[in-house]
């Protein structure tokens, strides 16, 4: 008897996902053409990314462009406070089509046309938009190697590396997030090998002021400093920035 094996790929076992990656303050949508109940949908984009798509603001309504699906809006009963999925945070925009919401249903789906909000029984089977974030702190102290192998193990749908910033608006977003670090300083994905410098991710290195020779060749982002990087040994160990790139699909 012959055994016949069978190599699926990854894409066609998440069922026709596609996705846009935003930046990394935003960090990508991705949306899944199965149908599932609100909890399993929850289940497959914390197992394959972060979680159901938070939407915040109505400039996050422009960007999905219309997607349809569940997002990680739900409610535990009707008196309840509407809540998201990612952190249980407690939802403060609220886009709601007309005689929205109803009773007794708990979840949250958003329509393509109006691009509004109603509530459904969360058992329903809809398509939904999982989200992952652009930029994550990890709250371990490890050598910028160790934490280099840790991002790059992150892989599931997409892949992370030791984060790269390259705009303004990047180096602000992990300004503001590095004040949940538990060290003053955050490895960078910046780094010095074969007499240069270079982000992990691949892109180039925009500091004008950087040191051509140094002595320590790692970077890191200063809680307390303006300065767009520092540079340490890399033997010694801190927090650090993984963050999700850009791939075509």
């Amino acid at each position: 008897m012959r055994t016949i094996l069978v190599v699926v790929s990854l894409m066609s076992v998440l069922y026709f996902a596609c996705g846009q990656h935003l930046g990394l303050r935003e960090g990508k949508f991705t949306f899944y053409e199965i149908q599932k109940p609100w909890s399993e949908a929850q289940a497959s984009c914390r197992e394959h990314h972060t979680d159901l798509i938070t939407i915040r603001t109505e400039t996050d309504i422009q960007v999905l462009n219309g997607t349809r699906g569940w997002i990680g809006l739900h409610r535990d009963n009707n008196t309840s406070n509407w809540k998201w999925s990612r952190r249980n945070e407690t939802a403060t925009f609220l886009n709601w089509d007309e005689n929205e919401p109803s009773q007794n249903e708990h979840c949250v789906f958003q329509r393509p046309l109006t691009k509004k909000w109603s509530s459904v029984p969360c058992s329903a089977t809809r398509v939904f938009i999982c989200h992952d974030d652009g930029l994550i702190l990890v709250k371990e102290n490890k050598t910028w190697d160790e934490a280099l192998e840790h991002c790059r193990t992150l892989n599931k749908v997409n892949r992370y590396d030791l984060a790269t910033l390259t705009t303004d608006d990047d180096h602000n977003f992990a300004r503001q997030t590095i004040q949940l670090a538990t060290t003053e300083e955050v490895w960078t994905g910046l780094r010095y090998l074969g007499d240069e410098w270079f982000w992990v991710g691949g892109e180039p290195v925009q500091y004008q002021n950087i040191p051509n020779c140094p002595g320590v060749r790692c970077g890191v982002l200063e809680k307390n400093s303006n300065s767009l990087f520092g540079i340490r040994d890399c033997n010694e160990r801190r927090n650090f920035f993984c963050y999700l790139k850009s791939i075509i699909m």
